[in-house]
């Protein structure tokens, strides 16, 4: 009973994970797609289309994104809004919203935030603590094969000494690999380089987003720990929260 009971509770984590990063990608593309509908023209578009392609995202919801946000459907009027607080104990958190109603959006993050000891900073006082790159996580190269008429992909193992050769003659700034997979960090400008080469080394992409990171993480402990964990848990069950950074390590 409570073996059967442990399944369906991840499995019901897991469909609300896939749920919300369906729903935040879907916004994401909405918001490039205002620029221009053709992802051959607007490389914002490509890039958040890229990242669809990771998550598996259906067909219908990607296309569906594209004309809400090129206006050939009537959507929500989306932007992308960032707050800078602090919160237990001097930590720093940037919080990635994209919402369609930044009144609604600002009441709850600041509501949560009251809530679980989180303080407001002034703009760029938390978010210069931070770099701004794009990170890049693979598990293995993909192999194509025919078996009984039907395309088949498989992922190969990572080969450690391989993708540290192919990888650092890209513009990338580091490499690290633990437990057969490796996470690249590269530059903003540089993403759309590396990625084209993964994907032409045939590399499997296991997700690929821009991320802000830490410069300096600190350490918390205790009841400082336990209330910065339930307040990132809060904030990003919120669904305008896309993401959340924090220092801590």
């Amino acid at each position: 009973m409570g073996r059967r009971h442990s399944i369906a509770a991840k499995k019901a984590a897991w469909d609300a994970w896939k749920s919300k990063a369906y729903a935040m990608i879907s916004k994401l593309i909405q918001i490039a797609a205002k620029k221009w509908a053709d992802p051959k023209m607007n490389p914002s578009l490509d890039l958040v289309l890229q990242k669809a392609r990771y998550h598996s995202v259906p067909r219908d919801i990607v296309e569906r994104a594209i004309l809400k946000g090129s206006g050939q459907l009537e959507g929500e009027d989306l932007q992308e809004i960032f707050y800078e607080w602090y919160g237990p104990a001097g930590s720093a958190l940037v919080i990635k919203t994209l919402t369609s109603n930044s009144n609604r959006t600002a009441t709850n993050v600041k509501t949560t935030l009251n809530k679980f000891g989180g303080s407001l900073g002034q703009q760029w006082s938390v978010a210069w603590q931070f770099d701004e790159k794009w990170v890049i996580v693979t598990d293995g190269k993909i192999k194509k094969e025919i078996i009984k008429g039907n395309e088949v992909e498989t992922v190969l193992p990572l080969n450690q000494d391989e993708v540290e050769m192919e990888v650092l003659e890209l513009p990338v700034d580091d490499i690290s690999i633990e437990e057969g997979v490796a996470v690249i960090f590269a530059q903003k400008v540089n993403f759309t380089e590396v990625s084209r080469a993964m994907d032409t080394l045939g590399y499997h992409i296991v997700e690929s987003d821009l991320q802000f990171l830490p410069q300096n993480e600190i350490s918390l402990s205790g009841e400082d720990l336990d209330q910065l964990h339930t307040l990132v848990d809060a904030l990003e069950n919120d669904e305008d929260v896309d993401k959340v950074w924090t220092n801590v390590k």
